[in-house]
């Protein structure tokens, strides 16, 4: 009975939560988590769920949240530029302290930012795996495209 009491409370919190690009947070997640059903066929022993999407989001949604306008945008232009630029391990690892940087004054925010991007391996290492994930979503996407091609002209013209 206390679970779905608590449960139930989670849900109103989980309601009253802002959304990003209109979606809530359960939207964004089971989201990314359809997205990402190819890269997690080729990764099978990785849970991207639990590891990768559900924390990423939760961030997203606190930093949207909790941090102040100018940084907000300077931390994601610094994030965006990050991913761009996985094939250039030591520039993408200047972007991500970078980014870090911007979360300094709240600390919550960055204690969740540096489980995801710090705290389980050495940076040059998690940069070399997200180049790999990221690389294999692209090809896994020109394939596709290639497959359907109706689908890469529909996406050129919007």
């Amino acid at each position: 009975m206390m679970s779905s009491s608590a449960s139930s409370t989670e849900s109103d919190a989980a309601s009253q939560q802002p959304e990003v690009l209109g979606r809530s947070r359960e939207g964004m997640i089971a989201e990314s988590m359809k997205n990402g059903e190819d890269i997690q066929k080729q990764f099978p022993s990785v849970d991207f769920k639990g590891a990768v999407i559900e924390p990423t989001v939760n961030l997203t949604f606190d930093i949207q949240q909790h941090v102040d306008d100018a940084n907000q945008r300077r931390y994601n232009t610094l994030m965006a530029e990050m991913l761009k630029n996985t094939a250039d391990p030591a520039f993408a690892e200047r972007l991500l302290w970078e980014a870090r940087s911007c979360l300094r004054n709240y600390p919550k925010v960055l204690g969740q930012f540096d489980s995801i991007f710090i705290s389980k391996r050495p940076v040059p290492d998690m940069i070399r795996e997200l180049h790999e994930v990221l690389t294999t979503k692209k090809e896994t996407v020109r394939r596709m495209s290639l497959q359907n091609p109706e689908q890469g002209v529909a996406t050129g013209t919007a």
